[in-house]
């Protein structure tokens, strides 16, 4: 999976560095409605007391897109509770203030020495379409400058959490006075990125310069492979890339799988049912978290 494309399907804080001030968006090449993959989650064995509905989803998306659907509605209404990724990204000061903790550091090369040579002229095209000053990208860890060019390109497309899925979840949970749960917080999120060796920072930094002309295709590939429940597909957009390297695959997705089965599982030791909306490339391919639910003993069905 692209680097960008990453982004969109498994890290729900990449929103948070998004730039505001942003030309008028592209013209995409997507539908407005379908069915994405919805999952049932039950317990086999008699600790297993509760259930759940695992959502896949994008974290950003083009507005005007119509994703409910009688299935995910009667989902919502049967549930109890919401779980997403993270809680907090809607307090956006604070989020910043989070960001700039782990992103800035002192000494770090100017953002052009941490790149090729032959691709400079391309980094400077990069950044100045990004609106982001270039001394600021100085002051930031290759992680940083990186996530917060490819945000600037996501938004450069019209994409916007304020239409992506967890928060309008989010709006609808509160509003029928259901509580909200997080799985992870801000600062667990961006430290899986601010915890890679430096190689590993720059290997993305060089991605969002080399895939910049690709973006706009990126996202429609993944885009329309979410929206009509192709999960094969996404597992097929999934191979290569940012989670080909084995351990970045094992800390951005396959560690952090593990972790939500786990606190899954646990809240599935008592009655209830949850609502679960998490990236779409963790529910797909051999390490799901469904797959994962399923050798603890639940049973799995595939209901959208």
């Amino acid at each position: 999976m692209k680097y960008i494309q990453a982004l969109w399907a498994i890290i729900a804080s990449a929103c948070l560095v998004a730039c505001s001030n942003t030309p008028e968006p592209v013209q995409l090449d997507t539908v407005k409605e379908g069915k994405p993959a919805l999952w049932k989650v039950t317990g086999t064995k008699a600790e297993q007391k509760g259930s759940a509905y695992l959502f896949g989803t994008i974290h950003i998306l083009p507005k005007g897109v119509n994703w409910r659907t009688a299935a995910i509605e009667e989902a919502i209404s049967d549930s109890d509770q919401l779980v997403i990724e993270v809680l907090g990204l809607e307090d956006t000061q604070n989020a910043a203030k989070i960001f700039a903790k782990l992103a800035i550091s002192p000494n770090q090369p100017e953002i052009e020495k941490r790149i090729k040579p032959s691709l400079r002229d391309d980094l400077d095209a990069v950044i100045d379409k990004s609106n982001i000053p270039e001394f600021a990208l100085n002051r930031m860890e290759s992680w940083a400058a990186a996530l917060s060019l490819a945000s600037a390109q996501t938004n450069a497309l019209g994409l916007d959490s304020s239409e992506g899925v967890e928060k309008k979840l989010v709006a609808q949970f509160g509003e029928l006075k259901k509580p909200v749960e997080g799985l992870e917080s801000i600062e667990q999120q961006l430290g899986y990125f601010d915890t890679l060796p430096e190689s590993q920072q720059r290997d993305m930094l060089t991605s969002v310069v080399e895939e910049a002309a690709d973006t706009k295709d990126s996202f429609e590939k993944l885009f329309n492979a979410w929206i009509s429940g192709d999960t094969d597909e996404i597992v097929e957009l999934s191979k290569g890339g940012i989670l080909e390297d084995p351990k970045t695959r094992e800390k951005l997705l396959i560690s952090r799988n593990k972790d939500w089965s786990e606190q899954l599982d646990k809240k599935m030791q008592g009655p209830g049912i949850s609502f679960v909306a998490v990236g779409a490339a963790h529910l797909v391919g051999p390490d799901a978290v469904q797959n994962m639910l399923e050798t603890r003993g639940y049973k799995i069905e595939k209901i959208q």
